[in-house]
């Protein structure tokens, strides 16, 4: 490794860092807005510690409503979101009730697969600018749970070793090590949980 090597490093290390805060200004977003709707549904809907959880629950609470409830009893059980949407301002008109709420729950489902998406693209860049350094990382998306300890030491011993050879300088060891740690962090945890100091529960 060459000094402008050490230098590539910073600047991934920079743009990673803008990944990330944009990341945690969308889950921001999915919190103020989640528990807008905690109080719009009455309760119904309540905000989980997970986006995968979320998910779940927001389909359920959208599924529930008596347009999608009427979809179902027409046999119509198979729509995109973009068809849900049309369905649901049909709905709202003929009827003349306000469907707001559903359209926020269905606005959150759309910003949680944008959320996963921006970490995939994160997780994939951080995967694909570590191989410069460790060219086997990528064999983690293949590894399974038992063998993760094992293939973190693996890939720190590499990193330790280019740190004593001089091969990187300490400010590119310590953000590869960092990258390192988020990689295998998103492997063993999956996708950013919510905080429960940030979730507003409402009996229905």
């Amino acid at each position: 490794m060459e000094n402008n090597f050490n230098l590539k490093i910073m600047e991934f290390y920079i743009k990673i860092n803008k990944m990330n805060d944009k990341i945690v200004s969308k889950i921001f977003d999915f919190i103020i807005k989640a528990n807008k709707l905690v109080d719009l549904s009455d309760g119904d809907y309540q905000i989980e510690k997970t986006l995968i959880l979320n998910k779940i629950s927001l389909k359920g609470y959208i599924l529930d409503s008596d347009c999608c409830i009427q979809l179902n009893n027409n046999n119509i059980t198979v729509y995109s979101i973009k068809e849900l949407k049309t369905f649901l301002l049909q709905y709202e008109k003929t009827f003349k009730i306000d469907y707001s709420k559903y359209f926020l729950a269905l606005s959150l489902y759309e910003l949680i697969e944008d959320i996963e998406n921006q970490v995939d693209s994160k997780i994939n860049l951080e995967i694909s600018e570590l191989s410069r350094v460790i060219s086997s990382i990528s064999d983690i998306k293949i590894s399974k749970n038992d063998e993760y300890e094992t293939l973190y030491y693996k890939f720190k011993t590499q990193l330790d070793n280019y740190l004593k050879n001089n091969k990187l300088d300490g400010k590119a060891y310590n953000i590869c090590i960092q990258t390192l740690n988020d990689i295998f962090n998103f492997y063993i945890s999956g996708y950013p949980t919510i905080s429960d100091k940030y979730i507003y529960h409402k009996e229905s």
